[in-house]
């Protein structure tokens, strides 16, 4: 592996954002913040995604997500309908991870998968049908990492911890010895909020408005029921 190299996002001009740009896109792996947790991973490709398999001990069939720099970013890469753009537009950026079908002009990572289950009125659970989905992210960049909203394209990403572990980093100083020497590439954007994003599945949300959370996180159902449902005249025209 290559020198490690760490750069302080803080003192990054936005001059500077191009070297920033060109250093995360030749890294091998690399240790970035978010708003919620710090995130292992790089650009798209199958080789970043092996790193942060070896790094955390992940096994390799366990979905990866993908974190978009902006919201523009993300609705320029992936076709989606209206009713899940409403949502884009409602929920992002946040502290949240949107599980969608998995987009057809994707190709990386490889597709998770949602199963869907009815419970009837007498109690019993009868499977509906499995999703292919992807898991998408636009944070709320703090001050400190502002720069990395200028990243024009996406990350391919997992929490930097040890597959399993359930302790949170909110710092370069909290990540595991072993994954932060497995990265070449340091991004230092001061402390993260420390709780993990809440995984909201969307994946039949453009069908029917359905949704449901399948992990808990700083916003609950009452926060994200508000979020979608109530009058804006911001949203742009369908």
């Amino acid at each position: 592996m290559t020198e490690q190299q760490r750069i302080d996002l803080a003192t990054l001009t936005p001059v500077e954002s191009l070297r920033l740009t060109a250093a995360v896109a030749s890294a091998h792996l690399m240790c970035f913040p978010t708003d919620t947790v710090y995130g292992v991973g790089g650009v798209l490709d199958p080789a970043v995604g092996r790193a942060i398999q070896a790094a955390k001990g992940r096994a390799a069939d366990k979905p990866l997500q993908v974190v978009f720099p902006t919201r523009e970013v993300l609705l320029a890469s992936i076709t989606v309908g209206g009713r899940l753009r409403d949502a884009f537009y409602r929920l992002l950026p946040g502290p949240v991870t949107l599980v969608i079908p998995y987009p057809e002009d994707f190709a990386y990572p490889p597709p998770g998968e949602v199963t869907h289950v009815n419970t009837s009125v007498l109690g019993l659970r009868r499977r509906e049908g499995v999703v292919r989905t992807l898991g998408v992210r636009v944070p709320r960049w703090s001050a400190a990492a502002r720069l990395l909203a200028t990243l024009p394209y996406p990350l391919i990403a997992s929490s930097a911890n040890p597959s399993g572990a359930e302790d949170e980093v909110r710092s370069l100083e909290e990540v595991d010895a072993g994954v932060l020497a497995a990265c070449d590439l340091l991004l230092d954007g001061g402390p993260a909020d420390g709780r993990a994003s809440t995984v909201l599945d969307l994946s039949r949300y453009e069908e029917g408005g359905g949704w449901q959370i399948m992990r808990a996180g700083e916003w609950g159902e009452s926060e994200i029921a508000e979020m979608l449902t109530r009058r804006r005249d911001d949203l742009p025209t369908p």
